[in-house]
């Protein structure tokens, strides 16, 4: 408080850019990710199906490319979303999250788990947050 003038002074605060905005969504929702695979591990069955997976190596080959794929797209998105131009960074940043969340509702529409039922809510909002910033990007004011 300004004891001057009897004005308390508001905290002080820095406006954010987009960018690092986004790209802090990607990084959390990407823990999100590590998390529920994590924790899922613990889940009974789980490892013992795990163990089967020597039964159909080309199969199982293809399945774990596949998820190392998909779960390597936040990650690569936390530094795109910091380096390039604010157009198709726009774009990207409201097409891949939309299709993440239409993956995740329609992978998890059959599990009975809590937590990740949580985790992917959390995943899906962090999404849909993604998915306003870039859609609210702010438009630069061109000097005259």
């Amino acid at each position: 408080m300004n004891t001057a003038k009897g004005i308390s002074t508001p905290f002080e605060d820095y406006r954010i850019n987009v960018k690092l905005k986004i790209s802090a969504l990607w990084i959390a929702v990407m823990f999100c990710y590590v998390y529920g695979d994590y924790i899922q591990v613990f889940v009974p069955g789980i490892m013992s199906e795990a163990l089967l997976v020597s039964a159909d190596k080309e199969g199982i080959q293809f399945e774990f490319f596949a998820v190392a794929l998909l779960m390597s797209i936040p990650s690569v998105m936390v530094f795109l979303t910091l380096v390039l131009k604010p157009l198709i960074n726009r774009r990207l940043n409201i097409i891949i999250p939309s299709l993440f969340v239409v993956l995740l509702v329609s992978l998890n529409l059959e599990t009975v788990w809590g937590f990740y039922l949580y985790l992917t809510g959390l995943e899906v909002l962090l999404s849909l947050m993604t998915i306003w910033h870039a859609w609210k990007w702010p438009k630069s004011e061109i000097m005259d």
